[in-house]
């Protein structure tokens, strides 16, 4: 029933055929929620479309086709896509990429389902980011490394500040957002994740307050220097990434 004919059965199956699109890409699932007895609506981050929402059906029973639909692995995943139709339809996920060292241990599993709400939050549905699509599975396969040397917070805080980078969120942290007055490399500095960066309190100021060390440490980390920040530094850049990611969109869900 098109436009409230029904047209003939060949030429239905023939409209159908051309409104239909098979998608494959590497995906990562982001959310899942359980609908009607066996189905899932599932959220992925895509290498090729970045956040797009599909129907799993059948993914709560034993279902060959859908048996790696997990988090946290890099998946394969084959979407049906129609036109005037808010969900594609999941027909298969593989695993690309697992990564078991991260489901198997809670601190690594942690910092995972925080970045990947991070990018819930911030990715824009349809739109290729190929920049946090790289960013977020180079900290997964970091939190998958067995014999890592850095804490699973130190990875999440140094990818986080790469995250907003990548989402065009990054912090201006040499000068006011507001007069572009310089901040002296020894002082210390008002930051407002609002409006993206320092504000100098003849520009009113913020509440948060970061030493000038810290403040240079957090800079180098933006500069791509990983090894940038201490064990001290690494919750209070996190609470950093997560105020600017709610400033923008609102709290992670």
């Amino acid at each position: 029933m098109l436009g409230g004919v029904t047209e003939p059965s060949g030429r239905r199956r023939g409209r159908s055929a051309l409104l239909k699109k098979i998608l494959r890409t590497e995906a990562l699932l982001v959310r899942r929620v359980p609908v009607g007895e066996a189905d899932l609506i599932v959220t992925l981050f895509t290498e090729a479309r970045g956040i797009l929402s599909a129907v799993a059906r059948s993914a709560r029973r034993s279902n060959k086709r859908l048996v790696a639909l997990e988090p946290m692995h890099l998946l394969r995943v084959t979407l049906e896509e129609r036109e005037q139709k808010d969900l594609a339809v999941l027909g298969e996920a593989s695993i690309a990429h697992p990564r078991m060292h991260v489901v198997a241990a809670l601190d690594r599993l942690e910092a995972a389902g925080r970045a990947l709400r991070w990018v819930r939050s911030v990715a824009p549905p349809g739109t290729r980011e190929p920049g946090l699509f790289a960013t977020v599975n180079e900290l997964l396969d970091a939190l998958d490394t067995p014999a890592a040397t850095r804490s699973p917070e130190a990875e999440l805080a140094t990818s986080g500040l790469r995250l907003l980078s990548d989402m065009g969120f990054g912090l201006v942290l040499d000068r006011c957002v507001r007069c572009s007055r310089v901040c002296p490399a020894e002082a210390p500095a008002c930051l407002d994740a609002l409006a993206g960066g320092l504000v100098c309190r003849a520009c009113g100021g913020a509440r948060l307050v970061l030493r000038a060390d810290l403040r240079a440490r957090v800079e180098a980390a933006c500069a791509g220097d990983d090894e940038a920040l201490r064990a001290e530094d690494t919750r209070i850049v996190v609470d950093l990434v997560e105020a600017v990611i709610q400033a923008h969109a609102g709290p992670a869900k």
